[in-house]
């Protein structure tokens, strides 16, 4: 065989090659892995910005007024869905109208037409009055088909109810369709009296009627149909109706001042008022250990005309001022100040869309379109709300409702407090014992022992985290449930048993020392540890009986959730131990022998050698070991999302539950609509974390570099 020998200019030449090559490899990688960080960055500023944009008006084809209704009476009621448009006019007759039939012929919908009232609930459905007393529902319905065109429907038959068998006008009305077939209406009659009635497949059933009140001014029924609101002067009276028995008055509520008109807002149920002063404010019925009441929770900022339109969305939380001179202003129920302020045709009708929400307006065949409109903004993500039906402002994530309307309550306080609630006391439980695990395996361990201990929680970092995690919730939860008084107990008596053990081996071994004996003497802590903590578990039932009566999960009742922060700390705690354990062992070993040699030659004890010189010139790597411990707990995904019940909440309770940033990510992510404003504020949390995390590392690695170059230089000046 020939070896081929180079010479030494050859082999300098290879040798410079190789290292550019690595160098530019190297930092190829680096600048990819930057170039990924920005780029994830970028993409979710990107996702997150239309968020924080204001609300935009776009111009929209439209019909004018006189060509919809084919004369000029006032109308009585209009809307848009999609491309269609329909209007109830002062005479009783419906017009449908789209762009591809400009010249609708209107129906007759109602004979003698009084007046008429929409379903509070925000649907297309309405009730026409006639001068003797009678009713008929109907709506619009709508199609897509080119071939066809939209239609009125008349849902419960043609036929004319009688509401007020005097065959008298009726005064007010108002009308809900709940859950199902059928609708609630009520009506004042002319005698005074209000009288309530159901109309569905069972037929057409009138309830008992109200006593009289001449002086009332409106009349109301919630979206459910449960509660019917009667408003006289500055009062509002509010009967809870059912179908067993007569209405039955549950509150009688005072508003601040005598108000000119009020409105039931579909989204959430709550009520809004405009004052005589023009003040626009936001009530809400609040259930208080005394019962249900109305409460004013917000005033809008700025004073409205007494003619101006109130326009109220069925399906967001949103609604809008429109002032007769085209002065616009859009304003979320959960903010005080509005949304947008813009102009539209003077004189203009305007309504929201049904299913977007989009806002028209009609007059001289004009209309606008208000795109991007949400509740979101920083105050409601970062800053405590009052929400209707609360009884105090808090912080709260709720990304759905039960009626599907309210549009989410999207507080980043609760996650991020959970997130922090995670990652501290998983940090409390795994620092001291990697730390120590560490110092004892570098330094005191003999090397035989070591050479299996360090493997072995190498592997033990090799869980996965979804196993760790199924285990905690499925296991460990119910187990802490009912041994809780013994695990608490753990932390008080552990530490004494250690500390007893360890007395007793060093006034056994001190007179074998030289045999190594002292060494190995860990393994003589492992059988009484074991045991004190199979006691505590096994006499835990027994405490909790001689004390309580009880298990003390029990005695704490709602103040204890099976899957809390204690679990969730324990089994994150167990994964973060293997990292920290592993880096900490690293550093504590790699210290230079001969600064431990000189230490012990000066005559210092092994423990002062530790103390003040393997800590101090180890402690860069340390805290490397306790920031990406913290980084893996921030992050942490299974685990929390298995083991914690997923209740965002903000206390600092060890047992409550929580949801963290990444799980609440890993819930929602796959449920959120496209674009959304959920799907978006689920973005922004990824952005909050990438940030959080991106800053902790950088000011992490800086402390660091600052700890090596302090170690150094008090290296150097030791030399």
């Amino acid at each position: 065989m020939t070896i081929k020998r180079l010479s030494n200019g050859k082999t300098a030449r290879y040798r410079r090659f190789n290292d550019r090559l690595t160098r530019g490899v190297v930092s190829g990688g680096g600048m990819l892995v930057l170039l990924a960080l920005v780029v994830m960055f970028l993409y979710l500023l990107y996702a997150v910005l239309p968020l924080f944009q204001s609300p935009s008006l776009v111009a929209l084809g439209g019909v004018a007024h006189n060509t919809m209704s084919g004369n000029t009476a006032e109308p009585a009621a209009f809307g848009v869905e999609g491309e269609w448009g329909f209007l109830i006019d002062g005479n009783g007759q419906g017009t449908l109208v789209s762009p591809r039939s400009p010249a609708p012929a209107p129906v007759d919908l109602m004979a003698d037409f009084a007046g008429l009232a929409a379903a509070s609930g925000g649907e297309p459905l309405f009730i026409l009055a006639n001068s003797q007393g009678g009713i008929r529902l109907t709506r619009p319905v709508f199609t897509t088909d080119p071939a066809k065109t939209a239609i009125w429907s008349f849902p419960f038959g043609r036929e004319v109810r009688v509401l007020d068998d005097e065959h008298k006008p009726l005064r007010h009305l108002a009308l809900s369709q709940p859950m199902g077939n059928g609708v609630t209406m009520a009506g004042q009659l002319a005698s005074g009296q209000v009288v309530t009635a159901r109309l569905g497949p069972q037929g057409f059933r009138r309830g008992e009627p109200l006593p009289a009140g001449n002086a009332i001014d409106q009349l109301l029924l919630s979206p459910d149909g449960r509660l019917l609101y009667a408003l006289a002067a500055n009062e509002v009276s509010i009967y809870l109706l059912s179908e067993e028995g007569p209405p039955l008055l549950r509150q009688r509520q005072s508003l601040a001042a005598a108000p000119v008109r009020i409105a039931l807002l579909p989204a959430d149920g709550s009520l809004l008022v405009r004052e005589a002063g023009g003040r626009l404010s936001l009530w809400s019925d609040i259930a208080r250990e005394d019962g249900h009441a109305l409460a004013r929770i917000r005033e809008y900022s700025g004073r409205i005309k007494a003619n101006a339109q109130i326009l109220v969305s069925g399906q967001r939380p949103v609604f809008g001022v429109l002032d007769p001179d085209g002065a616009l202003a859009l304003f979320s129920i959960r903010q005080a100040a509005p949304r947008l302020r813009a102009h539209i045709i003077p004189g203009a009708r305007a309504t929201f869309g049904p299913v977007s929400d989009n806002e028209g307006g009609e007059a001289d065949g004009g209309a606008t379109e208000i795109v991007a409109v949400d509740s979101t903004g920083w105050r409601t993500l970062t800053q405590k709300v009052w929400y209707s039906h609360y009884p105090a402002p808090a912080w709260v994530w709720q990304s759905a409702s039960a009626n599907g309307r309210d549009g989410g309550k999207f507080s980043l306080v609760p996650l991020l407090a959970g997130t922090l609630k995670a990652a501290g006391y998983a940090m409390l439980i795994a620092t001291p014992l990697a730390l120590a695990a560490a110092i004892y395996t570098a330094w005191f361990m003999p090397p035989a022992l070591r050479r299996w201990i360090k493997p072995a929680m190498e592997i033990m970092g090799a869980v996965p985290s979804v196993i760790i995690g199924l285990i905690a919730g499925l296991w460990l939860a119910p187990y802490y449930s009912r041994v809780l008084s013994g695990i608490l107990l753990l932390p008080l008596v552990l530490p004494l048993v250690t500390l007893s053990v360890g007395w007793g081996i060093g006034r056994v071994s001190s007179g074998s020392a030289k045999s190594g004996a002292q060494a190995w003497s860990c393994l003589i802590l492992v059988p009484p540890v074991a045991l004190t903590v199979w006691l505590l578990c096994r006499v835990s039932p027994y405490i909790d009986n001689f004390l309580f009566g009880q298990p003390l999960s029990e005695r704490l009742g709602d103040a204890y959730n099976p899957m809390n922060a204690l679990v969730v700390g324990t089994a994150m705690g167990f994964a973060l131990i293997p990292l920290m354990f592993t880096l900490a062992e690293d550093a504590l070993f790699n210290v230079p022998a001969r600064l431990v040699q000189g230490s012990l030659a000066l005559g210092a004890t092994p423990w002062q050698t530790l103390m003040g010189v393997t800590l101090p010139f180890a402690s860069a790597g340390l805290f490397s070991a306790l920031v990406l411990g913290l980084g893996r707990a921030i992050g942490e995904t299974m685990i929390v999302l298995m083991a914690s019940g997923n209740l965002p909440r903000v206390d600092g309770s060890l047992f409550q539950g929580l949801r963290a940033l990444a799980a609440n990510i890993a819930i929602e992510i796959p449920e959120a609509a496209l674009n959304s404003a959920h799907y978006r504020i689920l973005l922004l949390t990824a952005l909050v974390l990438f940030i959080f995390t991106f800053l902790m590392n950088t000011l992490a690695e800086s402390l660091r570099l600052r700890l090596r170059r302090h170690s150094r230089h008090q290296n150097g000046d030791a030399g």
